[in-house]
């Protein structure tokens, strides 16, 4: 019960049928966390972090649980983000005997003056090929001037004969025989034949 009179409870009801009877927001129903959970709260604008990634106690793990399941429940997350969120939970409920977030007296307050970093040097640009080619050709150039005027009375290389095409001769024409005049091809002689000759010439 609460000891003033006028400050209203939360009435909230657990699952167990016993009402919640925290003290209720100002102008509310509800606690800050039946608040948060049922209706919602402000949350600063542009915050760095999801309320539902706010992990500093087992309460707020057993809470992002809670909103993973309604998330479910009402089919506004994919299964895979579900199983991606329940997996970070169960390391934070590792590592939850081991984190203590509690403010103490030797806590900053204020933040250091930290010296701005170097500015880093810009990236070389790529070449150009198309730019490149030209230039390339230009020093090539300068230095075959070069070299001709050091050699002096040097006769350069001479220049290859340009290779001409060689006259293709004509083909010669096609035989094609005249069927009228072929002959008969001879027929295969008979072994049978050939026997009853020679057995006649011996006799």
């Amino acid at each position: 019960m609460p000891l003033n009179k006028n400050v209203r409870d939360c009435q909230h009801i657990k699952v167990t049928g016993v009402q919640c009877g925290s003290p209720a927001m100002r102008g509310e129903q509800f606690c800050y966390f039946h608040q948060r959970m049922l209706r919602g709260v402000k949350t600063p604008p542009s915050a760095r972090l999801h309320p539902i990634a706010q992990l500093e106690d087992e309460e707020s793990i057993q809470s992002s649980l809670m909103e993973v399941i309604n998330a479910l429940v009402r089919n506004h997350i994919d299964l895979r983000r579900a199983d991606l969120i329940i997996k970070a939970l169960h390391i934070a409920v590792k590592n939850s005997h081991r984190v203590k977030f509690n403010i103490s007296s030797n806590m900053v307050r204020e933040i250091p003056e930290y010296a701005a970093p170097p500015a880093k040097p810009p990236r070389p640009v790529a070449p150009d090929p198309e730019q490149e080619a030209p230039r390339k050709h230009l020093v090539q150039n300068a230095l075959a001037q070069l070299q001709s005027e050091a050699l002096g009375n040097i006769d350069p290389a001479p220049k290859p004969k340009p290779v001409t095409a060689m006259p293709r001769k004509p083909e010669p024409a096609l035989f094609t025989p005249d069927l009228t005049q072929r002959k008969p091809q001879a027929r295969a002689a008979d072994p049978a034949m050939n026997r009853k000759q020679a057995v006649n010439q011996r006799e």
